[in-house]
């Protein structure tokens, strides 16, 4: 399932997407743009993270809440997981 909203203006800083947390999984756009701001929103009822395999970015949503973070500024398919759920996984993929 895909959940985004892209801009239309000509730099990564005009460009959101979100990734959505429900029922202990995560879904959101195929692909974001280089340093493009990411909004996490958690729908469960216990608290997740989106911590990314290599330590490039961490997002912390308590239940109920939305957080940012920055895209890498380099492409590519960044593999992401919840620290607290270890059952959660996903892939951020960069273009």
């Amino acid at each position: 399932m895909t959940a985004s909203s892209m801009g239309t203006g000509s730099t990564g800083a005009t460009t959101a997407a979100t990734i959505h947390i429900k029922s202990f999984a995560y879904s959101g756009p195929d692909s974001v743009p280089a340093g493009s701001t990411v909004t996490v929103m958690n729908m469960d009822t216990e608290a997740h993270t989106l911590t990314a395999d290599d330590g490039s970015f961490e997002a912390v949503a308590k239940a109920g809440t939305s957080v940012t973070f920055t895209a890498p500024s380099k492409p590519g398919a960044f593999a992401y997981h919840c620290t607290y759920h270890s059952n959660m996984h996903g892939t951020l993929t960069v273009k």
